[in-house]
């Protein structure tokens, strides 16, 4: 039925198609993060439009949600991924630091429950039962076998 079309003409033609299709998807979805990623806030003013280089807080929060920076300069919000980083750096530092000074029980339970209080959102987050673990593990690795799962656990709790 379709001899003058050969199949690296139909090949060809479908490339097109599904190029152009997920381009246009990628763009739909992704324009925001690729301007800002592109910096092409600049851009879009050099080209003549009127409007700011940076997007307005509204329109910024109803995009992607993140917060206003004292100075008024919109900052994506953290990922959970990060604040995990952050506290695991904080414990590690805090045990090597009572590993140092030959701490107690007690002072390495507050130090540790200090750290973890700063972080309430995970607290009520899937990783709190990985977090235990590590604060067991890392702490039985610099010598405070006290310290367990379980124990870990309670240190979540509001005094």
């Amino acid at each position: 039925m379709f001899t003058e079309i050969t199949w690296a003409d139909y090949l060809r033609v479908t490339a097109a198609a599904l190029f152009i299709y997920y381009t246009i998807l990628l763009l739909k979805f992704y324009f925001p993060q690729i301007r800002a990623a592109a910096g092409a806030g600049a851009s879009f003013h050099s080209m003549g439009n009127p409007g700011p280089a940076e997007p307005n807080a509204t329109t910024a929060i109803m995009e992607g949600g993140g917060n206003l920076t004292p100075t008024g300069e919109f900052q994506q919000p953290v990922t959970d991924y990060e604040i995990i980083e952050e506290l695991v750096d904080r414990v590690k530092k805090n045990l090597m630091e009572s590993f140092e000074n030959k701490a107690g029980q007690q002072t390495v339970t507050n130090g540790l429950k200090a750290i973890v209080n700063d972080y309430p959102v995970l607290g009520q987050s899937t990783f709190r039962p990985s977090i235990n673990e590590f604060i067991a593990t890392e702490s039985q690795q610099h010598g405070f076998t006290f310290m367990t799962e379980t124990l870990a656990e309670t240190l979540w709790q509001k005094a």
